[in-house]
């Protein structure tokens, strides 16, 4: 999708480990005042971010942000649709996410960002994730156990194909 090679670009010209990542999964729900509180938060961190917003993430109505809080964040922000996240998977199993009371107010939001991007908690997520990336690594590369069950996969395929 055009929209994704977009982020791709955007995300490889940002500072490694310098993006905020910021997802309320599927299931909730905020006023249009509580989405205004958050995104403010979000812009006075002054950190670039990466935010995926479903369309009924507002309380009857969709997801609009202000012109203001537009043109405040173009150069540090991108906003796409939704994607399907577990936040206790992230939060508690694997520490490499932090979850916001629904009523946060900007402070609050702008607070847990920094404390995200500069505390120590947000410095041992990061260990967490670079973790997760040499697994990923690892099991992706030749002989690794990804590889091994699509190469696996592929010959399934193959002789599917052939009979």
């Amino acid at each position: 999708m055009e929209g994704d090679s977009e982020c791709i670009k955007w995300l490889d010209s940002q500072e490694p480990g310098s993006v905020v990542y910021v997802n309320f999964g599927s299931i909730a729900v905020m006023t249009p005042f509580k989405l205004a509180e958050f995104a403010w938060g979000l812009a006075n961190s002054n950190k670039p971010f990466l935010w995926i917003a479903r369309p009924d993430l507002v309380t009857g109505d969709s997801v609009v942000l202000s012109s203001e809080f537009v043109a405040e964040t173009k150069e540090r922000g991108i906003f796409l649709a939704e994607q399907q996240t577990n936040c206790w998977f992230a939060c508690n199993k694997w520490g490499i996410g932090m979850e916001i009371n629904n009523d946060a107010k900007r402070d609050e939001v702008e607070n847990l960002v920094r404390k995200l991007m500069e505390g120590e908690e947000g410095k041992e997520m990061k260990k967490s994730v670079m973790k997760l990336k040499e697994k990923a690594e690892e099991a992706t590369r030749p002989g690794g156990s990804s590889y091994q069950n699509f190469q696996k996969l592929l010959a399934v395929l193959a002789n599917k194909q052939i009979n």
